[in-house]
């Protein structure tokens, strides 16, 4: 079965540049005043029939990258959020907060890595304190890094990794390198030189209810779910929880050969993860990505049967994302930043995630979508795209915003100027409208308003 085009935009903005990339894009609690905890009481979806919901955010990315990396530091390997970032997106009332379980998990079943949930914890503090909320969210792919390999002999020289032989390596995790060190799977890798210990690490992503992997059974998912919302589900921050990042198949075979059913396996953690959570809380709203990397385009293609997870308490959240590039086919690597895109274009991409919605009265999200800086097309395209999303009750975040990503990266909403300077870019203009805009309810699209 085809599968939808892979993205190989960057997914982090901190990965160092003798890491391998993957095939497609990789990526203190305080206290806060009795006057926050009261302004942001109204949020919870417990409140959703009469309270006013954002309608179009940003992600807001940093905490979430270089996940492969062993004994990461904030600041080096992946990203602080300061006030700065969160002042500098003005308006903006609602974020998607990319995360990762790799850094959470100390292993499956296991408590919860304490330092993490400590940074995470001050970025929400930030969040609460400048009247935002944010949907916390685990950005794996359904896949954790392990490290299968390691060698000695490789060095940074000008900027460039170099191998035993004088030569540059170009790609880190390519089978040449690792020939007679370790035989490669039907897995996806990354290679990083690790500067603390001048060892050229290989790291194998496996799938997260496998064996292998640090969650390896079914169960690992749901149990990690159920700290992370007994930790955070009191924080006035908490808009949701985004279970999974685009879950894909990808090359995954099983022993004998066959294709992996990746599908499958979402469907069975999604429903456990989602009972687990409404276990211990009916309070907020439970974001259910879907498969083959979300694609709106060919929703009802890949993540029809996802209707049936059972949802008692009228709190699941379908999420799909959706990108305007490469003739209209998605997939968000922009390869040509200016290519010109058609008026209705996210309209009709986004069309088959909305009739699936109308036709089983289900809630929606578009998680991710985003476009260039400077491609007047694609803004025109984003701004119809978001208003037939108004129309239909269906709130968006725009990918994205925060700290790390270049200058002149594709998708990057900002950029830090220097520690105190957050620079924002000409690519919020479609959504930034939206900003002020809310949902007088959160209830599934009606048939009648489609249009």
């Amino acid at each position: 079965m085809a599968t939808p085009p892979r993205r190989t935009r960057p997914h982090d903005p901190a990965t160092s540049p003798t890491a391998g990339d993957l095939p497609r894009r990789t990526l203190l609690q305080g206290g806060l005043g009795a006057a926050a905890w009261a302004a942001t009481a109204s949020w919870s979806a417990g409140h959703a029939a009469t309270a006013s919901l954002p309608l179009a955010g940003m992600n807001l990315s940093g905490l979430g990258s270089n996940s492969f990396v062993e004994n990461a530091r904030i600041g080096t390997h992946y990203r602080d959020i300061t006030e700065q970032h969160i002042a500098a997106a003005g308006d903006c009332p609602l974020f998607r907060l990319p995360t990762t379980a790799q850094r959470f998990s100390t292993g499956q079943g296991m408590p919860l890595n304490e330092t993490y949930v400590k940074q995470v914890g001050t970025v929400l503090d930030r969040l609460a304190a400048q009247g935002k909320r944010a949907i916390l969210e685990l950005h794996d792919y359904m896949r954790l890094p392990t490290r299968v390999a390691a060698r000695q002999g490789f060095r940074i020289q000008k900027g460039q990794l170099v191998g035993p032989d004088g030569r540059a390596v170009a790609d880190p995790a390519a089978d040449a390198v690792w020939n007679g060190t370790y035989t490669k799977g039907a897995f996806e890798y990354v290679g990083y030189f690790d500067g603390s210990d001048q060892l050229l690490k290989l790291y194998e992503y496996r799938v997260i209810g496998t064996r292998g992997c640090k969650l390896y059974t079914e169960d690992g998912l749901p149990d990690l779910w159920l700290r992370l919302v007994q930790r955070f589900r009191d924080h006035p921050a908490i808009f949701g929880w985004g279970l999974m990042n685009e879950p894909y198949t990808g090359g995954l075979k099983n022993a004998d050969g066959s294709e992996f059913d990746m599908r499958g396996l979402w469907q069975r953690t999604a429903t456990r993860t989602a009972a687990r959570i409404f276990d211990y809380d009916r309070r907020h709203f439970v974001f259910i990505c879907g498969n083959e990397f979300a694609t709106a385009r060919e929703w009802k293609k890949y993540s029809d049967a996802l209707a049936t997870i059972p949802d008692p308490y009228g709190l699941i959240v379908y999420e799909a994302h959706n990108y305007l590039d490469n003739e209209g086919r998605g997939g968000g690597a922009w390869k040509n930043p200016q290519e010109a895109v058609a008026p209705d274009t996210g309209e009709k991409m986004v069309a088959n995630f909305v009739q699936w919605l109308q036709d089983n009265g289900k809630r929606g999200f578009l998680g991710e979508h985003g476009y260039p800086a400077g491609n007047a097309s694609a803004e025109v395209a984003t701004r119809r795209m978001l208003q037939l999303l108004q129309r239909n009750n269906i709130p968006s975040t725009q990918w994205c915003f925060g700290p790390g990503w270049p200058a002149g990266d594709s998708l990057g909403m900002s950029y830090d100027l220097d520690m105190d300077t957050v620079a924002v870019k000409g690519n919020i203009a479609a959504v930034k409208p939206f900003f002020k805009e809310r949902l007088a309810t959160y209830q599934p699209p009606l048939r009648s308003t489609a249009t």
